[in-house]
């Protein structure tokens, strides 16, 4: 296949990720369970497609050593504080709030572990972070009093916003030494467990899914939860990090334009200025960036929207 072709078809599989991860966040907020109760069967159900993977592969078995374990540790603690936040605060607030917190991500990235990447962040980056940081404020203002919104779900979405940051990094560091797959799945078998746990010590009911509910969870966690991850992972070697990166920008307008579709959740004239103005701060700073950072910082926003 020419390699025209392949670039063509990376793009389709970025933008079906997108697709997808922007209305997870609907099914998350639609479906009536709480959000304990739908992070533990989003990590629960994609189990067997993870570790039958994992069997089936010729090498099953040889990265699975004691760097495997220990990032699999530090990295599913983390995942299941992310999970247990991201999916409580969909219960809590508007889906577009919870989206566009979110969407901040690669400014506290930027801001926070500068040199990670190799330098610190520089004057212009600094300067759109805090237009970005305007614009959500001008969101959050704008939803007060709106239905559906809620102070204390927002404050869940803000600790998801630095859970997920902390996860990420600690990803990042631990991927230099572990395989991408393998660390996949021991980190989701590791947030698994931890999330029953949570769940136990909550008395959360976890036979209350009923009917059609079963299917919606079933889909989280086989669609967007790991058919998403896979095929951005696919796309990466095969297009480039600019187009990937502004693809990736967009779902935080795809889940806001799926919660006004189906759930009737409406953008006020303020927090549309303001959720413009926060995406256009975010997109410059993920622009302003050298390409393979760009890549990364992009699909760490995105990823936030991920279940």
């Amino acid at each position: 296949m020419s390699s025209a072709a392949l670039q063509r078809r990376a793009l389709v599989a970025v933008g079906v990720t997108v697709f997808t991860w922007g209305w997870s966040s609907v099914l998350i907020k639609a479906v009536a369970v709480s959000g304990l109760v739908a992070s533990f069967y989003r990590l629960w159900l994609s189990l067997p497609l993870l570790w039958l993977i994992a069997l089936a592969r010729r090498d099953a078995g040889r990265g699975l050593d004691r760097a495997w374990l220990r990032g699999s540790l530090i990295g599913g603690a983390l995942f299941a504080l992310h999970q247990a936040l991201f999916f409580s605060a969909l219960k809590a607030t508007t889906v577009a709030n919870v989206a566009l917190i979110g969407a901040l991500q690669p400014t506290l990235v930027l801001l926070v572990a500068g040199r990670w990447f190799g330098e610190p962040a520089g004057a212009r980056a600094f300067g759109w972070s805090l237009v970005a940081l305007a614009g959500a404020a001008l969101v959050i203002a704008g939803a007060a009093g709106l239905p559906g919104w809620s102070p204390f779900g927002d404050a869940l979405a803000f600790g998801n916003l630095f859970a997920f940051t902390a996860y990420f990094l600690a990803s990042k560091r631990i991927r230099r030494r572990v395989a991408t797959t393998d660390y996949l799945i021991g980190m989701t078998t590791v947030a698994a467990v931890i999330m029953l746990a949570i769940c136990l010590a909550n008395g959360e009911a976890l036979g209350s899914p009923q009917g059609a509910q079963w299917l919606v969870l079933l889909v989280l966690a086989l669609v967007p939860g790991t058919l998403g991850h896979f095929l951005i992972n696919w796309a990466h070697p095969h297009t480039s990090a600019f187009a990937v990166s502004i693809l990736l920008l967009a779902s935080p307008v795809v889940a806001c334009g799926a919660a006004a579709l189906v759930l009737g959740e409406q953008l006020n004239l303020t927090q549309v200025i303001g959720a413009a103005i926060s995406l256009t701060g975010v997109a410059a700073v993920v622009l302003t960036q050298p390409a393979r950072r760009a890549e990364d910082l992009a699909a760490s926003a995105a990823e936030t929207d991920a279940p």
